[in-house]
């Protein structure tokens, strides 16, 4: 008895080869739409059913498929088993996609997008994968060649297959699923968290040598994951590919937020109310180096090679083995800076052809373009059984207590709000301390907030100690993603001349804290919010 195969797929990868196979063997191939298009130009024998290409309700034409797959090998109504109404292969393949919400809203002239039809068909020759072989990827195409050219197709195969059909289903209906909660409530926590990842591309290695690791993405071509791209260098590790995107979510937070006019409302030690209006950075171009997905050194400069060099001036030592990020293009003259150094990899919006040049005598370095800027709708961190999920960290500030006499110049409150967003992306506690809109001194990751201030002020001291060129510059600017507790250690900060400083707020001592910047003209800025991260 002839065997019979239905193939309707949206990827024609591999198809060819499959379906010449089934007809060497002597099978019957059932087809419509565009892929009977593409087999018959592939001078492939036909059966078309144009059932299968409905995109609405399915019709009696469409059932009749579905009841042949579901009824293959079996007596459904009685004993006899009909074989002339067998459907023993199905490969059926689709993409799971996010669509606005109009796609979903059904009218009178036109259907909503959720696919019946083909996610049924897949569906039913899962469930009877014991006489159906369900076909949904091209890489399974060979096997199921092999095994049916051996006569040898074994039920691990088949159940294997109906997995990853029903991995496929899965998939779509997640992704309908946040196609529609997400765009009707914003961000929300549905009772089911589906959100659908591909398998993109395996990593070099994982965190260490000895461990494997993939990419996988969120299919909507609207993050950030898509719009990269290594035109350059090894391929990249998970160490590394972390580093690149802690990197481009502190340009990207740069990029809304510091190089665009905003305000905040404010209020004086007096409780009087005013507006604090931030200056643009649109002439700017910000940079940063990120190690083990913490900021190493960053600033905002004139051009280029202005912000780099203060940047790389932050701490030299730690930017062996680092990740450098940009805002901007990179051209000939930061190329030729940047290859001097141990640079793993380099992330920006693209680089000159000269850039390139220079780049190419260097081939392990990896060069890395990213075109679209970070916009997750949720942080998801992995414990064991389950997952944490929650709003990104996107907001610098809601208001802007200044709790000190003396208020912050206008240059002042910019490099507060530029030290704060790179605070953000630092493991928490962290403390930054800032000059000229560069970080000078850097303390990240500490289990003690005390010490998170003190060891960003020594750094920074550190700092002026080994740039005997620094003038009479001074550590301006101290910032903490979260609340300082002042103490006598702290009582340095004055000594290495900062001016200004912007925390939390909240601790107990804070009058304390406030008294000692008032006796030292010393401005000081309480937001109530906190930015922690691990």
């Amino acid at each position: 008895m002839k065997k019979r195969a239905i193939l309707y797929t949206y990827d024609f990868e591999k198809l060819a080869t499959l379906a010449q196979s089934l007809v060497h063997e002597g099978w019957e191939i059932i087809s419509a739409g565009a892929t009977a298009d593409f087999l018959r130009a592939q001078n492939i024998a036909v059966t078309i059913n144009r059932s299968l290409d409905a995109r609405s309700i399915p019709d009696e034409g469409f059932m009749k498929i579905l009841r042949m797959v579901l009824s293959t090998g079996r007596a459904i109504h009685s004993s006899q088993v009909y074989e002339e109404s067998f459907i023993n292969l199905v490969c059926v393949n689709l993409q799971p996609e996010f669509h606005p919400i109009q796609d979903f809203l059904e009218d009178n002239k036109s259907d909503n997008c959720i696919d019946m039809n083909l996610i049924s068909l897949i569906r039913a020759g899962a469930k009877n994968y014991s006489n159906v072989i369900v076909l949904t990827d091209p890489d399974d195409y060979e096997e199921a060649i092999i095994q049916i050219k051996t006569d040898s197709m074994t039920s691990k195969f088949r159940l294997y297959l109906a997995g990853k059909a029903l991995n496929l289903t899965a998939a779509y209906d997640g992704t309908c699923s946040c196609s529609i909660l997400k765009q009707n409530n914003g961000i929300n926590y549905p009772e089911y968290y589906m959100v659908p990842f591909k398998k993109l591309t395996r990593l070099r290695h994982g965190m260490n040598d000895h461990q494997t690791a993939y990419v996988y993405t969120v299919n909507n071509q609207i993050g950030a994951l898509s719009g990269v791209k290594k035109i350059q260098g090894k391929e990249l590790n998970s160490n590394i590919l972390e580093n690149c995107f802690t990197a481009w979510k502190c340009i990207s937070l740069f990029l809304k937020i510091i190089k665009n006019p905003f305000t905040v409302e404010s209020k004086d030690c007096n409780d009087y109310p005013f507006m604090t209006q931030f200056t643009p950075a649109a002439g700017s171009v910000f940079t940063i180096a990120v190690k083990n997905v913490n900021p190493v050194g960053a600033a905002l400069g004139s051009d280029l090679l202005d912000s780099f060099r203060k940047t790389y001036a932050c701490n030299p030592d730690s930017l062996a083995g680092a990740t450098f990020g940009c805002s901007s293009v990179i051209n000939r003259e930061a190329a030729e800076e940047l290859i001097k150094l141990d640079f793993r990899a380099i992330i920006a919006p693209d680089f000159s052809r000269e850039a390139k040049e220079i780049f190419s005598q260097k081939r392990d370095m990896r060069l890395v373009i990213a075109s679209k800027p970070i916009s997750e709708y949720y942080e998801e961190r992995s414990i064991d059984g389950g997952l944490i999920v929650q709003q990104p960290d996107r907001n610098l500030f809601d208001r802007w207590k200044v709790v000190t006499q003396s208020r912050p110049t206008q240059a002042q409150a910019d490099s507060m709000a530029f030290g704060l967003m790179v605070a953000m992306i630092a493991k928490s506690d962290a403390a930054l301390v800032l000059n000229e809109f560069a970080t000078v001194g850097i303390s990240t990751g500490n289990t003690s907030r005390r010490r998170a201030v003190r060891y960003a002020l020594e750094d920074a001291a550190g700092y002026f100690q080994n740039n005997v060129n620094s003038g009479d510059r001074n550590a301006e600017i101290l910032v903490s993603d979260s609340v300082i507790y002042f103490d006598d250690r702290i009582r340095f900060l004055a000594d290495i001349g900062v001016k200004a400083i912007i925390q939390t707020g909240g601790a107990q001592n804070d009058e304390e804290f406030i008294q000692f910047c008032n006796e030292r003209n010393i401005s000081m800025v309480f937001t109530g919010i906190q930015h922690l991260a691990i």
